[in-house]
């Protein structure tokens, strides 16, 4: 008995049916649509669109340019249309992906910084214990002592956080931006490095092994429906051994929809010649 042959696939008679189709519900225009190498259609507009015609345009204009967020999408019935839902999965496969990314050891030699790690060996370590990515390795603590001179004014440490992706994408214009900012202010630094599977709070252990007076953590934003290659600046003055989050600041959403790089690395450069001359940072600040 001869096997049945596998039925074949005509791509492009697909397409044909799927443009043609297109012209029919949009008009002509669809058939001028942008394909994407692999022969699928892009994810086509929904916020805005999928609802008809606004009550009041002009305000649904404003609202949607003050927000990514999913608004004015519609639905079918009880569902979301197809292109939202596809959208919604495109945007948590980013974020997942983003969380499980390494920061490229090309980019950081390029940049010309070194690295040590922390504590967790590995990502699926590090997402699984995060006190672990809170402190330095053993070799990272020798590392710092032979590279790092004692009491600098600043210490500047970058680390890849819930989203490697952000660094590798910004890394290198938030960097170049900040190192002018801070010399146009006169702020000196230590030699600049990466930290591997890092957490915030590692940057207090550093500040006082090195005794600087402040200390600037950079890292990947955790990674939301929306957005996952943000980067958020963590900043404080001499944190003591008991430190919390409520003792430094941050500015955070650093992205070209957000707080641009180039820009936000001018408010970080601002921020720190504040904590240096008030000699504290955090909530203290309000008192």
């Amino acid at each position: 008995m001869k096997p049945t042959p596998k039925p074949t696939v005509d791509r492009a008679r697909i397409e044909a049916m799927v443009r043609e189709a297109l012209v029919r519900r949009d008009g002509a225009g669809a058939d001028v649509r942008e394909v994407e190498s692999a022969g699928a259609l892009l994810l086509t507009p929904d916020r805005g669109v999928n609802i008809g015609e606004a009550y009041d345009p002009p305000v649904m204009a404003r609202m949607l340019a003050a927000t990514p967020a999913r608004v004015a999408v519609g639905r079918v019935g009880p569902r979301y249309h197809t292109n939202t839902m596809l959208r919604f999965r495109a945007d948590h496969a980013a974020a997942k992906d983003a969380v499980l990314s390494e920061v490229d050891p090309e980019l950081l030699a390029r940049l010309g910084m070194f690295e040590v790690a922390s504590k967790a060996p590995d990502k699926a370590t590090f997402l699984q214990r995060p006190d672990l990515g809170r402190t330095l390795s053993e070799e990272g603590r020798a590392e710092l002592g032979k590279r790092i001179g004692r009491a600098p004014t600043l210490v500047i440490i970058y680390g890849d956080g819930l989203s490697a992706a952000a660094l590798n994408q910004h890394l290198a214009e938030f960097h170049a931006s900040l190192e002018r900012a801070l010399a146009a202010r006169g702020i000196g630094h230590a030699p600049p490095f990466f930290v591997r599977h890092s957490r915030v709070k590692i940057m207090d252990e550093i500040a006082r092994l090195v005794g600087a007076q402040a200390a600037l953590f950079v890292c990947g934003e955790r990674p939301g429906l929306g957005f996952a290659d943000s980067l958020s600046a963590y900043y404080i003055y001499q944190p003591a051994a008991g430190a919390t989050d409520a003792d430094r600041e941050v500015i955070s959403n650093i992205n070209p929809r957000g707080r641009p790089p180039a820009d936000a690395a001018g408010d970080v450069a601002a921020a720190i010649e504040r904590i240096l001359r008030e000699k504290k940072s955090g909530v203290i600040l309000a008192r």
